[in-house]
């Protein structure tokens, strides 16, 4: 409900009087008209108005009184209530004294004296209404902020929540996909299929897996291949080979893709010779413990193959080629314990490893293939 104080000022007496009785009738229903002498008595009088907890929508001064001028005194209340429309009543054309006003109190209007009965009161209607509206307006304006900084925290919390999200999907992204099919995956939406000239390729197989598999819990079957497939995780990393996929109990992994290199054969055969290293640490360990071992084949190849990613709604990267058909040969053809690789591969690692010449040796599908054993490092 609009209601408060209208404060008159002025030093002539009979000035307050006519504008006491002029505002009390048009407005005394639901605003006091108050009156003060001086400047310094209105300061004092509007601090107790303030201190009350009541609104002064409007203040009309006289600009000419001893001591404080009018337009002194509207700044000094314009620092103490800013809000509140001040009208200037002048005898005289004084356009600094209302320059001042305007540009130091925030003006609203200025009324020559004498002035108009209607237009003083056209005038504080006017002023009564937009005091309220503003006062409605900042009402409005602290709670759109309230409520600004409210979504503006929930958008922080969701943009974290999201970005969270988008880590998680990204480091899955990876554990699927090579860094640079991922990233190109992201950007373009898609992985165009690439060949390369030299890759190396190779694969494992647990020796007697299935029966194993069918004399132990289902639970630790997989604890156990999770174990080993880990620990093969670990080694190709850090022989800069990618992970291609597992198929039940074999393991298969490239080199020189998806960034291309020269150094991948040598990288493929120090990784199979790691695992092989790996295998018998850990068979030594299940036997004391009195566990079932696993003995493995590895067979690695280097050839020429086509790699990209397959699937729609789960990616697959994979290589395909004739090159892969003959690393499984390789693995197929070997024997436990011993890493078997093709006479491509033994061309390209021959001056840094040790190996036997096992001769041709006939290959499902690929007719007789030179293979050869790795003994170790030169």
């Amino acid at each position: 409900m609009e209601s408060g104080v209208i404060l008159c000022i002025d030093d002539e007496r009979v000035v307050l009087n006519g504008l006491q009785f002029q505002l009390s009738r048009n407005f005394g229903s639901k605003f006091s008209v108050e009156m003060a002498e001086s400047g310094e008595e209105a300061l004092e009088l509007i601090k107790d108005i303030l201190d009350a907890g009541n609104d002064i929508p409007i203040v009309i001064s006289d600009q000419l009184m001893p001591g404080m001028k009018g337009h002194e005194l509207l700044k000094h209340i314009h620092i103490l209530t800013p809000a509140t429309y001040k009208i200037l009543l002048t005898g005289q054309s004084d356009v600094e004294s209302i320059t001042e006003a305007v540009n130091h109190a925030n003006l609203y209007r200025y009324i020559t004296k004498p002035w108009e009965g209607n237009d003083l009161i056209l005038t504080v209607k006017e002023a009564i209404k937009g005091y309220f509206q503003d006062k409605q307006l900042a009402k409005q304006n602290i709670l759109l902020e309230q409520h600004n900084k409210q979504l503006e925290k929930l958008v922080a919390e969701r943009t974290h929540e999201l970005q969270e999200a988008k880590g998680k999907s990204d480091e899955l992204l990876l554990n699927i996909l090579p860094e640079r099919i991922a990233a190109e995956l992201k950007e373009k939406g898609e992985a165009t299929p690439r060949y390369y000239k030299k890759v190396s390729i190779l694969f494992t197989d647990f020796q007697a897996f299935t029966q194993s598999a069918a004399v132990i819990t289902p639970q630790e079957l997989i604890l156990t291949l999770n174990e080993c497939f880990t620990a093969f995780d670990d080694i190709i990393g850090r022989h800069n080979l990618e992970k291609i996929k597992t198929i039940g109990d074999a393991y298969m992994c490239a080199g020189g893709l998806p960034v291309e290199n020269t150094s991948n054969p040598l990288d493929m055969v120090s990784a199979a010779c790691e695992i092989q290293q790996w295998v018998e640490q850990w068979n030594a360990e299940r036997q004391t413990n009195g566990l079932e071992t696993w003995e493995i084949r590895i067979g690695v190849h280097t050839g020429e193959i086509i790699a990209g990613v397959i699937g729609k709604k789960k990616f697959a990267y994979d290589v395909w080629g004739d090159a892969v058909n003959i690393a499984s040969r390789m693995e197929a053809n070997g024997e436990i314990g011993k890493v078997n690789i093709s006479h491509s591969t033994y061309m390209l690692v021959k001056d840094k490893f040790n190996c036997t010449y096992r001769g041709k040796i006939e290959a499902k599908g690929k007719g007789e293939i030179d293979m050869y054993f790795v003994d170790g490092k030169v």
